[in-house]
């Protein structure tokens, strides 16, 4: 065999056996991530809202992504119509906490419509949240909301190991 192809031969053996481990040599590295969506859906309450009238919602997210765990945290903002009464409904403030695919939330609002405070708990998930609620007067409700939110923002992938 000539030089050359013995050079040619020996070069494509080193690259097959330092190809595979030179691409694990650099790890994804990640970083946290901010976010502040908007969205607008749709909402119905036990006995409060029928099928064909729900109320409109609209407002806005703002979650944090841990990088070392993918960790959401976040606050949400929103402001309900009610199609049924034609007037604004209520406003909510409520924290969220948990992973992409299910955030708890917990939080309070005041319904215009029946003048009285609200505190809620619930589950959000991608386009869809599901919340339990008292008013001032303790009467119980069960809420869904369909909107236009995803899954809350992933970690950012970098592409160098941190330093």
């Amino acid at each position: 065999m000539n030089s050359y192809k013995k050079v040619v031969l020996k070069l494509s053996l080193t690259l097959m056996v330092c190809m595979p481990v030179l691409s694990f040599a650099v790890p994804a590295a990640f970083t946290d991530n901010n976010e502040t969506t908007g969205y607008v859906g749709l909402q119905w309450f036990t006995e409060e809202t029928n099928f064909i009238r729900p109320n409109i919602v609209v407002g806005v997210r703002q979650t944090k992504t841990a990088a070392a765990d993918n960790k959401i945290t976040g606050y949400d903002l929103m402001f309900t119509y009610s199609l049924e009464k034609n007037q604004f409904d209520a406003i909510r403030a409520g924290y969220l906490d948990g992973k992409c695919n299910v955030l708890s939330t917990v939080g309070v609002g005041y319904s215009l419509k029946k003048k009285s405070v609200l505190g809620f708990i619930g589950a959000v998930g991608p386009y869809s949240r599901l919340i339990a609620e008292l008013d001032g007067n303790a009467y119980p409700s069960l809420g869904l909301d369909f909107n236009s939110l995803g899954c809350a923002g992933d970690r950012k992938e970098t592409n160098s190991a941190p330093g």
